[in-house]
């Protein structure tokens, strides 16, 4: 009797264990609650700018967007500018909107002395960027782990007018896998409202060397792209275009 009673309690307290953690496992942990938050890359130098961070709370993909890397090309700083209110259902989403705010602040391509910091990137695997703010930002996108990256620029003429060597109305991207299916959605989606072939929107490959795009994309195992649009057509209009390409990438990863 004494060896079946052991038995027993031992059972017992097996069965009981097994209920408490069943019971413990099947409560679902709280959800981490999403935030915004600003923070300040470059800080205490003279090309500080402003970096928002959006956490939906959930599990997926890192997107950062950027604007304003030459300054002189509005429609991509107003437009990054207005997606940092956007309500993203997982993942987190990072937007420096006026990254090279000093030449912002003068309307030039780049601040004079400085050069062009869309080619201030490394150009090898083991570079380095070159000067302090393409440092600044080369630090957030290793920082926050960043999968995939958006950078809007404008060009000064149409990319299908073989006349003109600008890349306006065009999306680069550094090739990676499963990658081309994405852009070549953001490309359909943009041309089927346009009608104009020659304003319909180019998918090319391979961003110049030395740009944030080509380095993160090469490098850093970031699927990133440069959205272009053309100065030629109306500031509202490029906007639009340049909202639009992002809140596609946003929605084909289910964002949004």
């Amino acid at each position: 009797m004494k060896r079946v009673s052991t038995k027993l309690r031992w059972f017992t307290s097996l069965f009981l264990l097994a209920f408490i953690l069943s019971t413990v496992l099947a409560v679902p942990l709280p959800a981490q609650a999403s935030s915004s938050q600003k923070v300040v890359i470059a800080k205490g130098t003279v090309y500080a700018t402003n970096m928002y961070i959006i956490r939906s709370g959930k599990p997926g993909p890192v997107v950062m967007i950027v604007g304003g890397v030459h300054g002189n090309e509005s429609a991509g700083y107003i437009a990054a500018g207005r997606m940092i209110n956007t309500n993203i259902k997982k993942g987190t989403l990072i937007v420096l909107p006026r990254a090279n705010k000093r030449a912002i602040d003068r309307n030039v391509r780049y601040y004079k002395g400085h050069g062009d910091l869309n080619r201030d990137f490394p150009t090898s695997k083991y570079g380095t960027p070159d000067g302090t703010l393409a440092k600044a930002i080369w630090a957030a996108v290793k920082k926050y782990d960043v999968d995939y990256l958006m950078d809007m620029h404008e060009g000064y003429n149409y990319s299908k007018l073989k006349s003109s060597s600008s890349v306006g109305q065009s999306l680069i991207y550094y090739p990676a896998s499963y990658f081309r299916s994405m852009v070549n959605s953001i490309i359909y989606r943009l041309n089927s409202n346009i009608s104009t072939s020659y304003k319909k929107f180019s998918l090319l490959r391979y961003p110049a060397k030395g740009s944030l795009t080509r380095a993160t994309g090469q490098y850093l195992g970031c699927k990133s792209f440069i959205f272009e649009t053309c100065t030629k057509q109306k500031l509202s209009t490029r906007i639009y275009y340049q909202q639009r390409a992002a809140k596609t990438l946003l929605s084909k990863l289910n964002m949004i």
